[in-house]
């Protein structure tokens, strides 16, 4: 996984050729031909939606965020059930979302709600392995990465359809997310190997909400000249029968070349750059991490990215970032809100104070952008959690992990916009109606982003595993 922080590069420093070159900037070229035979020339393409998406923005809200007090209200239900936020009407007759998302009720028009999503695992680290690549891990509960996991969406993505020259396919962003104890599964390129991982762009350590390496040019020390002589001196390298006999060297291989890419790309490097961006656009998505990081995801898309993955912070400390002597509220508690007897982390006082408006406002940017530029159609933007939160209300005014029912939503890039899919139970305990399984999901976003479900990607002995074992939703997509 390339991750720029710490000491493998300091971006209080920049960049280093050698930095770019050492990671070859995450994310692979596609280089591997059994995964690109598998999209046939007779693969589904019935109905507008299929392929029409370009791209594709991620928004993971981690930490599971409670659908029974954003999505899919019960205002009918028990006090200990619908809890103390009351619904409000969107843009679409017949659509209630929460009274803290106002912004994104005057857009409902442009996104569904899928309301029946369920996979009955409440575990942070395997619930969100299933999110994030639509497939069940092999090992359920809080566990960490292995190399057999099932590769993430965006890794998927890249092995089957590459990305423009000097593009990273697939970037993830503004850090990794984790448990208390392991890395969330799921986040890289798991048996696709390194060529799968993305571009893991994070936070710098002076928490200036400007994401960009300090220099993504070569250093001042090294002309064309020298950079040439390096290149030739690798090429030669590569072409000696040990590495290019050598498993492991052909994907570092491609690596290398992704890195050449990146550095001889200027206009892609610019995209990082959201000190460019008017002042006032990047005040409209908010000035905190999980603002910047959709303005920052707006960018890339329109650079040519075609995968990012936008988790929401998962700090745990309230003083982790400071922005101009402010704390940054948004930093914590990500959507864990179980909920304690005093403070901000019980669940409403969480949703109502730090985390709905912060999305709220950063998420109805996102749409108005790229509805403005002509981008919405062609980018898919994904709105989703490991879980729900459990329908009643525990004794610490909190709600609990809840894998049985839960929300998504989407929007964009295919999607039919302006409905909800499914339902739950009159306490929104389990689908009633229409469940939508992760697979099926899976195989929705697929279908938008023009890849069929059977599909396949090599695992790590090049046997093909198909993408997903589920079916697109027609309901959820344009002209089917």
């Amino acid at each position: 996984m390339f991750t720029i922080r710490g000491s493998a590069v300091d971006l209080r420093r920049g960049w280093t050729r050698r930095d770019c070159l050492r990671f070859g900037l995450g994310g692979a070229l596609g280089v591997m031909a059994g995964a690109r035979s598998a999209l046939r020339a007779d693969a589904p393409t019935a109905g507008q939606s299929f392929g029409r998406a370009k791209s594709c923005i991620l928004v993971y809200l981690f930490g599971g965020p409670s659908h029974i007090d954003i999505w899919d209200m019960k205002p009918a239900a028990p006090a200990e059930i619908r809890g103390e936020f009351k619904p409000i009407v969107t843009n679409v007759p017949g659509i209630q979302i929460t009274e803290h998302l106002p912004r994104l009720a005057r857009h409902a028009d442009q996104y569904a709600v899928v309301r029946s999503l369920s996979h009955g695992d409440s575990a942070h680290g395997s619930a969100g392995h299933t999110m994030l690549t639509g497939r069940a891990p092999r090992i359920l509960g809080e566990v960490g990465p292995n190399a057999d996991d099932y590769p993430h969406y965006g890794s998927v993505l890249t092995s089957l359809r590459g990305a423009p020259h000097g593009a990273p396919p697939f970037v993830s962003l503004p850090w990794a997310v984790s448990t208390s104890t392991n890395l969330v599964p799921g986040q890289n390129g798991g048996f696709l190997g390194r060529v799968g991982d993305p571009f893991r762009l994070e936070l710098p350590a002076d928490q200036s909400l400007n994401f960009a390496p300090a220099s993504a040019n070569l250093p001042v020390d090294v002309t064309d000249e020298r950079e040439g002589r390096r290149r030739g001196l690798r090429e030669l390298l590569g072409q000696s029968d040990p590495l290019r006999l050598n498993d492991a060297a052909t994907p570092m291989d491609a690596l290398y070349r992704r890195a050449f890419d990146f550095i001889d790309s200027g206009a892609t490097a610019q995209a990082f750059r959201l000190e460019r961006e008017p002042e006032k656009m990047r005040e409209r998505y908010g000035m905190n991490v999980f603002g910047q990081s959709l303005l920052l995801a707006r960018r890339l898309v329109e650079s040519g990215v075609g995968f990012v993955t936008v988790y929401w912070p998962d700090r745990k400390d309230p003083d982790a970032f400071i922005n101009n002597g402010v704390k940054d509220s948004v930093a914590v508690p990500a959507w864990d809100t179980h909920g304690l007897k005093v403070g901000k982390t019980a669940n409403f006082p969480a949703l109502r104070d730090t985390l709905l408006p912060a999305l709220d406002v950063a998420s109805s940017a996102l749409l108005e952008d790229l509805q403005a530029r002509g981008l919405l159609g062609q980018t898919l933007v994904v709105w989703t959690g490991e879980f729900g939160r459990s329908p009643r209300i525990n004794t610490d005014a909190g709600r609990d992990h809840y894998g049985n029912v839960f929300s998504a939503m989407l929007a964009g890039g295919g999607v039919r916009g302006g409905q909800v899919y499914g339902a739950s139970d009159k306490q929104g305990a389990f689908p009633a109606d229409n469940p939508v399984s992760p697979a099926d999901f899976s195989a929705t976003l697929y279908h938008c982003l023009g890849l069929p479900p059977d599909a396949t990607v090599p695992d790590r002995l090049g046997r093909p595993v198909a993408i997903s074992d589920g079916r697109a939703i027609p309901a959820l997509l344009e002209g089917t």
